[in-house]
């Protein structure tokens, strides 16, 4: 009964960190969307910018490489992780 309860456990952090990662990712299309209107030159009001948008699509671009290889593992690795349980 324990290792059954483990096991139920298990699944749903699997599938919270399932969850977790979609919502990084729907995340990720808005800010896009910001980088893409920003403009190579900052506004005329004293703005500044630490990174150019090119700098921001490339930060962009490796989150979600990132993003992908984590998916790619926790898929890999499915089964193993809802079988077992995950420290606290």
């Amino acid at each position: 009964m324990i290792k059954e309860l483990l096991n139920e456990r298990a699944q749903e952090r699997y599938g919270a960190f399932v969850g977790a990662m979609d919502v990084v990712e729907e995340l990720l299309v808005p800010l896009e969307k910001l980088i893409n209107r920003m403009s190579e030159k900052p506004g005329k009001a004293g703005g500044w910018r630490v990174s150019t948008p090119d700098e921001l699509k490339g930060m962009l671009s490796r989150a979600r490489n990132e993003l992908s290889g984590l998916r790619d593992k926790s898929k890999k690795y499915e089964a193993e992780l809802k079988a077992q349980e995950w420290g606290a």
